[in-house]
């Protein structure tokens, strides 16, 4: 079938136009249009309709369907995703156990700052939830030391920020030039788009710590130029270090996060009506952007990386 669209769309293709309208006549609905935008051109990326990896003609392309996956490719602009995710304690030597439920926001707001380069901020929020009934909380077992922990919500307000690009994501507080590589493949499942991505870990961070996610949309959507901000799916997980309310003193082992969730296509209007009403009653202004984070300058060396 790659053949033939590779036959179907190639400019100096001497398939007569008869047998060129019967063919495409013949392609899934959905499919002839973003084939032809696709294939038109020898160097262009190429999809197979069948399930398979999607092949990027260079790493701008393949940038931009991560870049509009994930965000927007307007010059300027903001997501909001809602997610929610149970945390898993894993002592070593003990079966791993469940430990409270989250319920979350991640708000990120953006600008282009180059060409194909845009220089990122974002705030979350997450509330704990009991394991079993879903209300909000701020107790639960620890089911390897007897205690009742105290849990407070989750506010991460204090990330430095990113640039991100073609070469990879620099964070804005880098002491050098030095861009970080991602894991990034896309493929087809039927009639889905998955985006499969390792976010890379900074210098700094500690070392048990891992972040890996996959998103889903639809052809339909991947495969229309309109839509720049592309409404997914989310699901994965990320490993990290005991943090300190699990009080597990110097036992050795990890917390593993296992979160789904999708962009809220609206907004924050779009968020669950409890998690947006208690973010309302407690810290209206984090259902805001803050495009304050996008004016503070930039160092010498985010300046020397825009101007490379």
């Amino acid at each position: 079938m790659l053949e033939t669209l590779q036959r179907l769309f190639s400019p100096t293709d001497e398939m007569p136009s008869h047998e060129r309208r019967a063919l495409l006549a013949g392609l899934p609905a959905g499919m002839l249009g973003a084939s032809a935008a696709l294939l038109s051109t020898a160097d262009a990326t190429v999809i197979d309709p069948d399930d398979g990896f999607i092949r990027f003609a260079n790493s701008n392309e393949k940038f931009k369907a991560l870049f509009r996956l994930e965000r927007d490719l307007r010059d300027e602009g903001t997501t909001v995703s809602t997610y929610q995710f149970i945390t898993y304690a894993l002592p070593q030597g003990d079966r791993p156990q469940p430990i409270v439920r989250w319920e979350g926001m991640e708000f990120s707001y953006f600008r282009r700052v180059g060409d194909l380069i845009w220089r990122i901020h974002a705030h979350n929020v997450s509330y704990p939830r009991d394991l079993h009934t879903g209300e909000f909380t701020s107790r639960a077992p620890n089911p390897f030391t007897g205690e009742m922990l105290e849990i407070e919500p989750m506010k991460l307000l204090n990330d430095p920020g990113v640039l991100h690009g073609p070469q990879g994501y620099l964070p804005l507080d880098a002491k050098s030039v030095n861009w970080l590589d991602t894991y990034h493949i896309l493929r087809t499942e039927g009639p889905l788009i998955k985006s499969e991505h390792i976010r890379p870990t900074p210098d700094g961070w500690p070392v048990m710590f891992i972040e890996s996610s996959c998103s889903t949309v639809t052809r339909k959507d991947f495969f229309d130029s309109s839509v720049t901000a592309l409404p997914y799916q989310t699901s994965g997980f990320y490993v990290f270090p005991f943090p300190a309310w699990m009080r597990m003193r110097d036992r050795p082992g990890h917390m593993l996060g296992a979160w789904s969730g999708r962009r809220a296509v609206m907004g924050v209007q779009d968020l669950p009506r409890e998690f947006r009403e208690r973010v309302a009653r407690e810290n209206p202004e984090l259902l805001e952007p803050r495009w304050d984070e996008l004016d503070r300058p930039l160092s010498a060396v985010l300046k020397e990386a825009l101007r490379s």
